[in-house]
């Protein structure tokens, strides 16, 4: 008995409370603050127990739940009815607050959540299974334009639905209809608002913007985005599942590593895979796609605006689409800061080979006549003999006059020497001097960081091979159409790769690697036809260099020689025993001296290129 007076009671108190007077002093729930965001969305339900919405005072203490919310049910002239789940006390100071607040707060402080039926309110638990039963009461179709609609139903799903508000759904209420890009709510009238508010907020036109590059290519452009500046700034990761930066996939046409130096030419015009004779206009390729993190788990993410490096390398131009306008004015920064021209040198190379051959030869030759023999000796050969008979034997050249001209003719040594012995000693020294010069003065434009080749080599034979087609048999006797296989080479000669770094202090920088090649020897094979021999090998004598890191002032000239082959033989002929004789062994001796020389002088003149402005030393 006592327990219904005190009932009666508290219920009059807040009769009280809710006709009276509201103050007119300002409530701290009408002050607007500037936040630092862009945009903001309460995401609430839309309670709305009364449009009136008057301002009440109220002041409780383990009030049970059912009979303060009966109380707000009556100011708002509905019925309510309570599920079995409803239970517990609350207790509340509220001054000035506004009724629709009011009852919104005792149903979050409660675990509470409602529903309208007509004039009724049903108020049941947030987390009771039979929420679903009450909330789908209607559907409702809402289009989706540039996003995907099933990224904004997971996100309202998990993110709105999911925190159970009061007045909202307690269920996944949000699917779609992926034919058409719309998202069906299954739920109550006062979902719509909050949903279109979500869409309105996220269905934004994805950001576009085109940049074009003058002095690098586009692929080394928008690679070194991908994977020089985005990653320092935080976006990295392998794949989309972890959020982060996403290679491209092969074939693509992008660089494999990172992006290195710029060349300041045009890209190839087969880039992104394919043949390179296939017509290809405005080709765009895919370089990297950076997706937002969704390491957190305190909300679901919303990966619908991932950013996307693309380049076209027929039109010069990267492409960016979706992101933050941030990121945009980002790589535009970067962008500016990089493409800048390359320093360019006019290089004059030239290119001398010495050659210089000679012999020397002293030569003893011997000759003995006689009336019926006679005996010679000329260093390397000995000759003798005797007369046969009257008018044969040896025969001597000699001078006659005929009609007043002088005539060649022969006599016999015995009518020349008579009938004495004659001994001849004939001395000859000969000296010979062979000397060339080959030079080959190329003229090349060198770009800073790019490798440039000078290739002056040509091609060789350097194995020949015979066999027999088809033969009437094997062996040496075998006969048939024969067919030689011939195998070329191609780097005989001058060759000469640098790669230059061209200071803006006036100082080029080479990696130099001269090589050059002369054919030394080649070893031949009888022939398995048996005609002729065949060449087995060809071999090369090589004089190379690899030079790092030369530095040479604009206009100097670095000259690279000592590149020198010499080569020197000397063959000695003499008759034995008396060519060993000491002193007067000389007179018995032929000897022959032959020596050889080669040397490679390369001499290297940068001039550096000045074009104006634009270039890496004006942006230092």
């Amino acid at each position: 008995m006592k327990y219904n007076h005190i009932q009666r009671f508290l219920s009059a108190a807040l009769l009280l409370a809710f006709t009276a007077p509201s103050s007119l002093t300002a409530s701290a729930y009408d002050t607007v603050s500037s936040a630092p965001y862009t945009s903001s969305m309460v995401l609430s339900g839309d309670v709305k127990l009364t449009p009136k919405n008057d301002k009440i005072t109220l002041s409780l203490r383990d009030s049970d739940v059912k009979q303060v919310l009966r109380m707000f049910a009556d100011k708002a002239g509905l019925n309510v009815v309570f599920h079995s789940s409803v239970d517990g006390k609350v207790t509340l100071d509220l001054v000035d607050m506004p009724i629709n607040d009011a009852f919104n707060l005792v149903l979050q402080v409660a675990g509470l959540n409602y529903y309208t039926q007509n004039n009724t309110m049903v108020v049941i638990a947030k987390d009771n299974a039979d929420n679903a039963s009450f909330s789908k009461q209607e559907m409702m179709v809402f289009p989706v334009k540039y996003v995907s609609a099933s990224k904004i139903a997971d996100f309202l799903n998990k993110n709105v639905f999911g925190m159970k508000k009061a007045g909202l759904s307690s269920v996944d209420a949000a699917t779609v209809n992926t034919a058409t890009n719309e998202i069906i709510i299954f739920g109550m009238e006062s979902d719509a608002a909050i949903v279109q508010k979500v869409i309105e907020q996220l269905d934004r036109e994805p950001l576009t913007k085109t940049f074009a590059v003058n002095h690098t290519t586009p692929a080394e452009m928008a690679n070194m985005i991908c994977e020089m500046l985005l990653p320092s700034r935080g976006s990295s990761g392998s794949d989309s599942s972890s959020g982060g930066f996403m290679p491209p996939t092969p074939g693509m046409g992008t660089t494999g590593g990172a992006a290195g130096i710029m060349t300041g030419g045009a890209a190839s015009s087969s880039s992104g895979g394919g043949s390179s004779d296939t017509l290809k206009l405005g080709e765009g390729i895919v370089a990297c796609t950076v997706a937002p993190s969704s390491s957190s788990t305190a909300a679901a993410p919303f990966e619908v605006q991932n950013l996307s490096i693309s380049y076209f390398p027929q039109r010069g131009t990267i492409t960016l689409m979706g992101g933050s306008e941030a990121q945009m004015n980002m790589i535009e920064n970067f962008i500016k800061s990089n493409d800048i021209k390359q320093p360019q040198a006019y290089l004059e190379v030239s290119i001398v080979e010495l050659t210089e051959d000679g012999s020397k030869e002293f030569s003893n030759q011997w000759s003995i006549d006689s009336k019926n023999w006679f005996v010679s000796f000329d260093g390397s050969n000995t000759t003798g003999g005797r007369e046969a008979g009257p008018g044969a034997g040896k025969f001597v050249p000699i001078k006659v006059l005929e009609n007043g001209q002088l005539q060649d003719s022969y006599m016999s040594a015995k009518d020349w020497y008579g009938s004495n012995a004659y001994i001849t000693w004939t001395m000859n020294y000969l000296i010979e001097n062979h000397k060339g010069r080959v030079l080959a003065n190329p003229k090349l434009l060198i770009t800073n960081g790019q490798e440039s080749v000078l290739d002056l080599t040509q091609d060789y034979v350097e194995k020949v091979t015979s066999e027999f087609l088809s033969s009437t048999g094997a062996g040496v006797g075998a006969t048939g159409t024969a067919q030689k296989t011939y195998s070329i080479g191609s780097d005989l000669g001058i060759k000469v790769t640098l790669i230059p770094f061209i200071s803006p202090d006036g100082y080029v920088t080479l990696n130099v690697k001269p090589e050059y090649s002369t054919v030394a020897s080649q070893v031949t094979t009888p022939s398995e036809t048996g005609q002729g021999t065949d060449i087995e090998a060809t071999l090369l004598s090589r004089r190379n260099l690899d030079l790092k890191n030369v530095r040479i002032k604009d206009g100097e000239t670095l000259v690279i020689g000592g590149l020198i082959q010499e080569e020197e033989t000397k063959t000695v002929s003499k008759i034995p025993v008396l060519g060993d004789l000491p002193i007067i062994g000389a007179a018995f001796r032929s000897s022959r001296s032959e020596k050889s020389k080669n040397e490679l002088i390369i001499m290297l003149t940068p001039k550096i290129i000045n074009d104006g402005e634009g270039s890496v030393a004006d942006s230092l």
